[in-house]
């Protein structure tokens, strides 16, 4: 499935005019400040994606009120109209056509993979940048996953919040009691979907790392999560359940995991340069973009904000040459567009508007 159309409505400094789309490679180009990043960040969410830059919704919203983002998606000889909305009273909102969906159907009709700059904290970041990648591949490769998620995120909020207010008032009898058992329940299933997804990501990072060069060819992601089954993650949350009552919040479960990335023994962060970080990073979206094709039987949309800053032109090559080739991929690029003649369609940005974008010819101009 690919987008043939996009339309921001009150998105950031973007104009309310259509942008057009191909199926194959493009450059989204243009000065810093024009709406390049605007523009892959409002596909990202109709993608049903959190914002790359960790903006809250309300910063995407000109009067911080509303925005809204539509496109057409196709293939296969079928079409449909996807938006998302998002206000300050309601919140965020899908549409298939005229039937509201759930974020989860979205990621399911509209696979994407994103990479921007602010992933290099997948590895040299906080944890929970890499529990974000981590969910992030689960829900890729199995959108139904996103009930296992969805129902650890409110036993963890409902736990926290009997902890906190423990402090104080002692909860009710057995309701601390139903929501660790709800917590082990779900934190087990999310354990368990992590460790799978992680093993079918690693399937294609191995064999992309060795093709990146010797230095990328010993690194691996761990995830060296806690207790993975029921009885070791109650037994878990029993042990540290006196100093959860102290500190007012569940320190057990997977909202604790992390990902180590290691190059053979040794800790990646520590010793890479920003340049490594950054191909690790980008090896790693790859993958991610692999696996996710392999789970769900279509090319996922693949996206790259600022893809060439800083990189010499071997590594943009080199960057350029792992692309995959049948899925529809958006790059955006401060460089002078010209640089991308004749290798991408070019999306020149201006002040918020896509200059050089335009519908697709007519099926009876095509072969004229």
């Amino acid at each position: 499935m690919r987008f043939s159309e996009i339309t921001p409505h009150s998105f950031r400094n973007l104009s309310s005019d259509p942008v057009f789309l191909g199926s194959s490679l493009h450059v989204v180009a243009g000065e810093n400040g024009q709406g390049k990043t605007n523009l892959l960040e409002a596909i990202a969410l109709l993608c049903g994606e959190r914002s790359f830059r960790g903006a809250r919704p309300a910063s995407c919203a000109p009067d911080g009120e509303a925005f809204a983002v539509s496109g057409q998606l196709g293939g296969a000889g079928a079409s449909e109209r996807l938006r998302i909305e998002w206000s300050a009273a309601e919140g965020r909102k899908f549409w298939r056509g005229e039937k509201s969906i759930s974020f989860r159907d979205v990621s399911r009709l509209a696979p994407a993979v994103f990479l921007a700059p602010e992933h290099r904290d997948l590895v040299a970041g906080p944890p929970e940048a890499r529990r974000r990648f981590l969910d992030r591949l689960v829900l890729g490769l199995e959108p139904a996953a996103g009930d296992d998620l969805a129902r650890y995120d409110r036993a963890l909020s409902e736990r926290n919040a009997l902890l906190s207010r423990g402090r104080h008032r002692a909860p009710a009898p057995g309701e601390l009691e139903t929501w660790t058992e709800e917590i082990v329940a779900a934190g087990t299933a999310v354990r368990r979907r992590r460790r799978e997804a992680l093993a079918q990501w690693g399937r294609f990072f191995g064999p992309l790392a060795r093709e990146a060069g010797p230095e990328y060819a010993p690194l691996r992601a761990q995830y060296p999560a806690g207790e993975t089954t029921l009885e070791g993650l109650r037994a878990e949350c029993e042990r540290l359940l006196p100093l959860e009552r102290r500190r007012g919040h569940s320190l057990c479960g997977p909202h604790r995991d992390d990902l180590l990335w290691r190059r053979g023994e040794r800790t990646f962060a520590a010793e890479a340069s920003s340049g490594e970080a950054h191909r690790a990073v980008a090896l790693a979206k790859l993958a991610e973009w692999h696996a996710v094709r392999r789970a769900r039987g279509e090319p996922p949309l693949f996206g790259a904000d600022d893809f060439d800053a800083g990189l010499s032109r071997e590594s943009v090559e080199a960057f350029l040459s792992a692309l995959p080739g049948e899925a529809q991929v958006i790059l955006t690029s401060a460089s002078e567009p010209a640089r991308w003649k004749g290798r991408a369609a070019v999306v020149l940005m201006r002040a918020g508007r896509a200059l050089s974008s335009a519908p697709p010819a007519p099926a009876a101009a095509l072969g004229a």
